[in-house]
């Protein structure tokens, strides 16, 4: 009897989590799960205008301008541990032959006074694609804002999470 009962109670469970699992997403208001992911960006002000300056630079090969915002001290960090000098990384990235291409979806960004973020999904292009998610700090200095951290992730899904 016992042992009914605890198939009985295991089945509706399974149910119960399988009924919910279907249920539709956006929130706990209908009935379904949270949503967790950050809402569509509408990116503006002074971060998104950095970031898309740095994309052009970074397109066109301007590295005197990615000298500039890049500050003396910022870091690299790369998805497997790597803490690497920024500009040293971004020379590299510079110099590679053929010449890579960067584009971005998904822009967030946010800003303070004298600091800022902005977070992005990324697909560069060259003798191969590589696509990733990509973080950035600022700290203003001045009247400019200069890059202070770059965590640069590579996607490496094997499978949907």
């Amino acid at each position: 009897m016992k042992r009914s009962i605890f198939v009985i109670v295991l089945v509706m469970l399974a149910l119960v989590g399988t009924a919910l699992a279907q249920a539709p997403a956006g929130g706990q208001a209908r009935g379904g799960r949270p949503n967790i992911f950050a809402p569509p960006a509408t990116p503006s002000g002074p971060i998104a205008d950095m970031v898309n300056s740095i994309l052009t630079a970074f397109n066109n090969r301007d590295t005197a301008y990615l000298t500039k915002i890049i500050a003396p001290d910022a870091v690299w960090l790369d998805e497997d541990g790597h803490h690497l000098l920024a500009m040293v990384w971004m020379n590299r990235l510079m110099s590679a032959n053929p010449q890579k291409k960067l584009s971005i979806t998904n822009l967030r960004v946010g800003n303070w006074d004298t600091s800022g973020w902005a977070g992005f999904n990324y697909v560069m292009e060259g003798a191969n694609q590589v696509k990733g998610t990509n973080s950035m700090l600022f700290k203003k200095t001045g009247n400019d804002w200069q890059i202070v951290l770059v965590h640069g992730a590579v996607d490496t899904t094997i499978g949907a999470h």
